[in-house]
This record gives C-alpha cells, sequence and structure tokens, in this order.
C-alpha cells in the first residue's frame, strides 16, 4: 500500500536505522557508519524535541518538529557498534519508528532515544544546521 511504513529489514535484510546527530555525513562519529549503504536524507514522521551542544539527544517528552537526519542499511556488527556507542539501553535506548525519506517514502528505523533533555533545545529538529552555525565554530577555534 502506498504511504504504508516499510519493515526496515524487508529492504536489504539488514537493518535500518536513523542518525540525527554526530553519526551524520561531515561529523565526528560518521566513520562508524564506513560499512553501511545511505538510503536517503529522512525526517522523523512524528514530532521530538532535540536537544543538544556536542551530545544530541532525541526526546519523545515534547512534540516540537520533525527531526532531520540520514537513513543507512547496515549490518549486525555495525548495529552493535552503535549500541556500544550510545549505551543502548543503559544511557539511548533504540526504538523502532517512522521516517519518512525525502521522496515520502516511509520505513520503520531504529532510532536512538533519551528522554532526558540536556543542552539547548534545537527547535528545527535539525543538529547539523546547529553543530555548524557560525556561534558553534566560533567557540571551537
Amino acid at each position: 500500500m502506498e504511504n504504508e511504513p516499510i519493515d526496515g529489514t524487508q529492504i536489504t535484510g539488514q537493518h535500518v536505522i536513523f542518525v540525527y546527530g554526530t553519526l551524520r555525513k561531515g561529523l565526528w562519529n560518521h566513520s562508524l557508519l564506513r560499512s553501511a549503504k545511505f538510503l536517503g536524507n529522512a525526517k522523523t514522521k512524528l514530532l521530538y524535541a532535540l536537544y543538544g551542544n556536542e551530545v544530541v539527544f532525541l526526546s519523545r517528552t515534547k512534540a516540537v518538529s520533525q527531526v532531520t537526519g540520514e537513513v543507512y542499511s547496515i549490518d549486525d556488527d555495525t548495529l552493535y557498534s552503535l549500541d556500544e556507542l550510545e549505551g543502548h539501553p543503559l544511557a539511548y535506548k533504540r526504538e523502532q519508528a517512522e521516517v519518512i525519506l525525502e521522496d515520502g517514502i516511509e520505513l520503520s528505523a531504529w532510532i536512538y532515544f533519551c528522554d532526558v533533555g540536556r543542552g539547548d533545545l534545537i527547535e528545527s529538529g535539525d543538529y547539523f544546521l546547529r553543530a555548524s552555525s557560525p556561534r558553534r565554530r566560533k567557540r571551537s577555534v
């Protein structure tokens, strides 16, 4: 059916993951996705609250905006590495949620949630814009 979410494991037999913070292209943890297949840019279907400075937190406690990110197909080893990075299930909890690719296709993907909002609220839902803002670059010089 059109607009029905596709289970992430049906695409390639691997896991589908949505990344919204430091795992995105151009940011410092992206190297963990070196063996991943990029499926596209996407936004969450539902509204969430995105917080962060250097560390990013996606919270379900407030409906602020759709969160912008990237979707990848990954293998078991990469999923295990990401679970370690995110401290799943103690720090972040990996759960399935719907995302919408730029072409309108809806997918069910793994997303790491942490309902404790720390740092600044990123009202746009796009950490990359926040991380690359002039203010952020100036502080790191």
